[in-house]
């Protein structure tokens, strides 16, 4: 029978391989936590990626920060996500109005061609609690998510294997990054170049 956890994790790995993978590379225990996670990053992302009336979009964002605001009230929608939220995150110490802040993160990409400082900031927290899953430091994990969001890891300094899944996901926005200024295509999510990248970070901390 399929749970929520195999929904989320079949949407995650359509969508973003490298942040599948990546959270393959997690210790068994946190990866719901981390799908959960990735999902509504990935999930708002969707959102606002197939939005053409920005305030039809701006509603559906806020569908899912009230969705999770409720989740601290023990409301769990039939939804895949806010099940597999509730079940594997909160009992984590993470709270649903903390992850509601997700939707600031993707709001104001609604019709904007600049990067937001609100979305660099949701990008700096999202990996500041994948790194309080993996036991590590929040501070660390958001540093680690400034680079990813920005594809800038040259001021990174060195990661504790526990938080090399994160490092791996900031090589990777780096690479994507690099081969934009040079007017290189994009590269296929999950290909084996971006796999044996995302390795060398994790067994590495390259």
């Amino acid at each position: 029978m399929t749970g929520p956890i195999d929904i989320v994790m079949a949407e995650v790995r359509q969508r973003d391989r490298d942040r599948y993978l990546s959270i393959l590379y997690a210790p068994e225990p946190v990866r719901p936590a981390l799908f959960a996670l990735h999902g509504l990053d990935l999930e708002m992302a969707h959102v606002v990626a197939g939005t053409t009336d920005p305030m039809i979009g701006a509603i559906r964002l806020a569908w899912w920060r009230e969705a999770l605001e409720g989740l601290d009230d023990g409301v769990v929608p039939a939804q895949p996500l806010l099940q597999l939220t509730a079940s594997a995150v909160l009992p984590r110490g993470i709270g649903g109005k903390a992850l509601a802040t997700i939707e600031d993160r993707w709001l104001e990409m609604i019709d904007s061609a600049a990067v937001p400082a609100a979305h660099v900031a949701g990008g700096a927290a999202l990996f500041g609690w994948a790194a309080t899953l993996l036991g590590g430091d929040p501070a660390l994990g958001a540093r680690l998510g400034t680079a990813w969001t920005l594809g800038d890891d040259s001021a990174l300094p060195r990661v504790p294997a526990l938080l090399r899944p994160l490092l791996g996901l900031a090589r990777l926005s780096a690479r994507d990054a690099a081969r934009a200024r040079a007017g290189k295509p994009a590269e296929m999510r999950g290909s084996l170049a971006r796999q044996w990248l995302l390795l060398k970070a994790i067994a590495l901390g390259l």
